[in-house]
């Protein structure tokens, strides 16, 4: 064997050790899969159609849940308060069956041409299009007698102001909720949400950057189930520390997602929060196998934050914790890039757990920049720090620029510093 084969076998041994294992301020523990390859199947898994895109149609939520709970109880996490699950209802608007839109002979797709609304009742017919303008609709009378297979059609001219766009719109959603159908041309990305309003009639965002004209008429089918007291579930499970203690730090991420529209389309949610649940399940099989010296560690996948922090709101609210004995929430909401650093919301707040990380990360290095955010009703941190808990909530900024679309899916997220803030993250809580 000559010198240069000597070489490759050296570094490739290295590489091969270091990926088997994790440092913390504690020392080195060994992993049987490495930290990125878990996150990868972890990832990728609750990302694949069998999940529906964890929201509402099919049960995603349901099956991501039991699939979490599984993972759980395989890591070894004990329960709370003797279970894994919280269970709590939600209503939902959803979208389960018939998604079609034509324009002529021309059909549509779903997250590409054009959404519904999240509130958006269903229709299945043809809709003539009657083009109003800005003041048109804010002028709007309610109560006026409209033909409900006729649309009122909003073209936005390119001169209103962001802000006035926003009170028209909410000046069309008020009209689908009571009166008449809407269809509105939209030159924005195509950003889709959750409800738990149904309106009376439909509304249809058309995505058009090109043409500033809506077609004369539109055919639509399009299937509404409005469910009332839909069951999900919050799925948790705890380290105990080395010493007896009382107190609790709280690991969080949110695993709903959007769902399907339609049979044919959903919406993956790999980087929110496929990637956030891999990183908290990642930092819960290593902490299970090196606990806190002095703090219990519990490690919360909250459902329904898509449709308003509803899980962590039912969980804060209820008997599942005494909030007092939380030192510290750590919500984590998309962790699939980090090219360009992380931000740490409601790191003014809490400036000393800010610092922290800070500093941490000037040793290692982990990502370019830590970067400071102030209070934000953003994530699941908000209902603790609401209810005077300290809480912080972490995500990455990246290229990766797809939200609450059909493109946030496994193949575009980079894990680029995912085992960096792995590290990052374990580092920072083993000060506790």
């Amino acid at each position: 064997m000559n010198k240069c084969q000597v070489l490759i076998l050296l570094v490739f041994g290295i590489t091969s050790i270091k990926a088997q294992i994790t440092t913390t301020d504690k020392g080195v523990s060994n992993v049987k899969e490495s930290t990125l390859a878990y996150a990868r199947n972890i990832t990728k898994t609750l990302c694949s159609p069998e999940y529906h895109g964890r929201g509402y149609v099919q049960d995603g939520c349901r099956k991501a849940a039991k699939y979490l709970l599984e993972e759980f109880q395989r890591i070894g996490l004990t329960p709370v308060n003797g279970s894994h699950q919280q269970t709590f209802d939600i209503q939902v608007n959803t979208f389960p069956n018939k998604c079609k839109i034509r324009s002529g002979f021309r059909r549509k797709k779903p997250g590409i041409h054009y959404l519904l609304h999240p509130s958006s009742a269903g229709y299945h017919g043809n809709l003539k299009l009657k083009v109003f303008s800005a003041s048109d609709i804010m002028n709007y009378r309610f109560g006026s007698s409209w033909d409900r297979h006729a649309a009122i059609a909003f073209i936005p001219d390119k001169q209103l102001t962001k802000d006035s766009l926003k009170l028209v719109r909410k000046k069309l959603e008020k009209i689908a909720r009571t009166d008449a159908p809407v269809v509105e041309l939209t030159r924005d990305k195509l950003t889709w949400s959750v409800s738990d309003e149904a309106f009376k009639f439909p509304y249809i965002q058309w995505f058009d950057t090109i043409s500033s004209e809506l077609p004369h008429k539109i055919a639509a089918q399009i299937d509404e189930v409005y469910l009332k007291n839909y069951g999900v579930q919050n799925c948790f499970g705890t380290v105990p520390s080395i010493h007896k203690s009382d107190s609790f730090i709280v690991v969080c991420a949110h695993y709903d997602h959007l769902g399907r529209m339609g049979r044919k389309n959903y919406f993956p949610g790999a980087n929110d929060n496929a990637s956030g649940i891999a990183m908290m399940l990642s930092l819960a099989r290593e902490i299970q196998q090196r606990p806190l010296q002095n703090h219990n560690v519990v490690f919360i996948a909250f459902a329904g934050e898509e449709i308003g922090l509803e899980g962590s709101s039912y969980f804060v609210n209820s008997s599942a914790m005494d909030l007092k004995t939380i030192s510290l929430v750590l919500n984590l909401d998309i962790l699939g890039s980090g090219e360009d650093g992380i931000t740490v919301v409601n790191g003014s707040v809490y400036p000393q757990y800010y610092q922290s990380l800070v500093q941490l990360n000037e040793s290692i290095p982990a990502v370019p920049v830590v970067k400071v955010r102030g209070k934000a009703a953003n994530s699941d941190h908000y209902p603790f720090s609401e209810k005077g808990v300290p809480a912080i909530f972490i995500y990455t900024m990246g290229p990766n620029k797809n939200y609450h679309d059909i493109n946030d899916c496994y193949e575009q997220l980079t894990f680029d510093r995912f085992e960096n803030l792995h590290y990052l993250f374990l580092r920072f809580l083993y000060r506790f």
